[in-house]
């Protein structure tokens, strides 16, 4: 600690009762929660906590609050902002000082729940480059097609309409979204491993020795094959869907009219993903991209945040660790 210097990130946490990422370590740096009285947000009638971050740098340090950032989205599903939050190695207190910051590239401050697991994730993800790789690659895919958490649910902000776009710009980034969701799975290394001379299919049925290899890597990753993905489907069939869908294990409980929602296995996920990718987005457009939907873009990033939050231990975090959100 004495060779590292401390920085303000003004990102406040609105957990009630929860310490979790408390002198939360990285490779290289630390993290500690510290009350900041100055932003006036309280939890249980005190001032709420502050993420500060130690380390030998500024650069390292912003380059911790970036990872924070961008493991927050991937834990939450959620943009906790567009812009980086630069760090100060003081807390402004005065109005001179806020004004001092906001024109160097500061923010004010940001409270928000879920900050301590996504410390956690943040420090477990910076063992490991594939790992740093992997959550940033994430966070750009959402960052151009941002879904929420109750962007498609039914009885949420989800209202029918017609899935396939007249626009090409948003074909396009519907294609470079699925493409970098798909490349977290690369980053893991749990991607489709075929070639002309072994390919994934024979006659329409997984090649055995593909799959198997598929699975195995999977079972290191940490992967749970037994639990299926959810996989969104509305709407009447696109030419996609026509061309191409999952096999089934069966419907969602409120599947109903346009809402055909289903569960899938996660290697027919993947391997759904790694022709869509191929086939449809990562190439000169072929005439399926035009079906491209916002429900491909959904599924894909739900199959990649699933598989890099249970690779880092954080899938299910609360349900493990009998914490009530």
């Amino acid at each position: 600690m004495n060779t590292m210097q401390k920085y303000y990130t003004n990102l406040i946490i609105l957990n009630y009762g929860q310490e979790d990422g408390y002198y939360c370590k990285g490779r290289g740096w630390q993290i500690h929660f510290e009350a900041n009285a100055t932003c006036h947000m309280l939890v249980d009638d005190k001032p709420a906590k502050e993420i500060i971050i130690y380390s030998s740098s500024k650069e390292r340090a912003q380059y911790v609050a970036n990872l924070l950032l961008a493991a927050h989205c991937l834990y939450t599903g959620e943009l906790l902002t567009d812009d980086e939050r630069t760090v100060f190695p003081n807390r402004a207190e005065t109005i001179d000082e806020i004004a001092e910051q906001e024109i160097a590239g500061g923010h004010d401050c940001i409270g928000v729940s879920n900050l301590p697991v996504s410390c956690l994730i943040a420090a477990k993800a910076s063992q490991k480059h594939a790992y740093q790789y992997a959550i940033f690659k994430y966070l750009l895919s959402f960052q151009t097609i941002p879904l929420g958490p109750r962007a498609l649910d039914p009885q949420g902000d989800w209202t029918p309409g017609k899935a396939v776009s007249l626009y090409p710009k948003e074909h396009v980034y519907f294609s470079s979204a699925i493409s970098q969701a798909y490349s977290v799975l690369e980053e893991l290394s749990i991607e489709i491993r075929a070639s002309k001379n072994n390919p994934s299919t024979i006659h329409g049925k997984w090649n055995p020795k593909v799959k198997n290899n598929l699975q195995e890597r999977l079972i290191v990753a940490g992967i749970n094959l037994s639990e299926p993905l959810l996989w969104t489907i509305r709407d009447t069939p696109t030419k996609i869907e026509k061309v191409r869908k999952p096999k089934s294990i069966k419907k969602t409980e409120w599947a109903s009219f346009k809402v055909r929602d289903e569960y899938i296995e996660i290697i027919d996920a993947i391997a759904f993903a790694s022709w869509l990718r191929s086939s449809v987005s990562a190439h000169k457009f072929s005439r399926l991209a035009k079906s491209l939907t916002i429900y491909d873009v959904a599924n894909i990033q739900h199959l990649a945040r699933r598989l890099l939050l249970e690779t880092l231990g954080f899938w299910r975090y609360y349900e493990r660790n009998s914490v009530t959100e």
